[in-house]
């Protein structure tokens, strides 16, 4: 947002500081991704039937921050030698968040296929498993037009960071977005039906589903497939991604709304604090006069 907007209108000076906290993110971007599924594999290893889409989060955090830097390189008014080092470790992020994703999607993946199926309170979950692919994409076309833009011609070192390398990479990682958001397709579909059937099963056998913090599990995977589809539109000029992108939109700002409502009505309700358990099992003193008070639990 600073270099969409401040910059625009308040020069290129927030471009700079735009950039220098990036490389801040960048590097806990890159710690987060290294020591987090160190310490799952490690340390406090959950096993493959213990294993959750939420363990993709601290890859997100690096694709996040190679997107992050595609958009800084087109819009922070910042010189070739800013850039280009920008682009470079924003590809390396994708490398490395990417591949990570995928083979944790494939164990995850497994252990459906061994039958272990999460229970209802994490079902929300299974829309992280195409967080990833939706960020990833984004990121690649971002950086793929950051590169289009000059950034490497400007440069002229090598013989990669050149005006005949630029055309081939910079189409290359727009193709490949295109390919990721194929597979993140894949398993945001896997999602609403995985979802779909469980609350449509719950309903059939009568049984309470109740709302949970679980559910904003929803917003941010969803928001990230639904902006590579925007892009991915723009770079096309395509009316049915831009029509799909639009529906999309639509659907993850209804499920914001819900999610708020029932966010508030559970802390004032304080379910979702587990107050109405603490309530229920509070003591109530009664007094009977002479023979002293008397405690009942509810």
């Amino acid at each position: 947002m600073t270099v969409l907007v401040l910059v625009r209108q308040w020069g290129a000076a927030w471009g700079i500081v735009a950039y220098v906290l990036w490389w801040i993110n960048t590097a806990m971007a890159v710690v987060v991704v290294m020591g987090i599924p160190y310490v799952f594999v490690k340390i406090q290893s959950p096993g493959v039937k213990a294993v959750l889409p939420g363990v993709l989060l601290p890859l997100i955090s690096a694709l996040t921050s190679a997107a992050g830097g595609g958009v800084i390189c087109q819009y922070g008014a910042l010189g070739s030698r800013l850039q280009v080092p920008v682009i470079i470790v924003s590809f390396l992020e994708v490398g490395l968040g990417l591949t990570l994703a995928i083979t944790l999607t494939d164990i995850f993946m497994t252990r459906l296929f061994d039958q272990s199926f999460p229970a209802m309170e994490e079902i929300y979950q299974d829309m992280i498993l195409c967080g990833p692919f939706g960020q990833a994409s984004f990121a690649l076309q971002a950086l793929g037009q950051a590169v289009l833009r000059d950034a490497f011609a400007d440069y002229d070192r090598g013989t990669f960071l050149t005006a005949e390398a630029a055309k081939p990479i910079g189409f290359a990682s727009e193709l490949a977005g295109l390919l990721v958001w194929g597979y993140g397709t894949f398993w945001w579909c896997f999602a609403i039906l995985s979802i779909s059937h469980a609350l449509i099963s719950r309903a059939r056998h009568r049984q309470h589903t109740s709302f949970t913090l679980a559910a904003w599990s929803l917003v941010f995977p969803w928001g990230v497939y639904t902006n590579a589809a925007v892009e991915l539109g723009k770079l096309m000029d395509s009316p049915a991604f831009k029509v799909w992108s639009t529906a999309l939109l639509i659907i993850v700002l209804v499920i914001w709304i819900v999610n708020h409502y029932f966010t508030v009505k559970g802390l004032v309700t304080g379910d979702l604090l587990g107050l109405n358990r603490v309530y229920e099992s509070a003591p109530i003193t009664v007094n009977r006069g002479r023979s002293g008070p008397r405690t009942n639990w509810v």
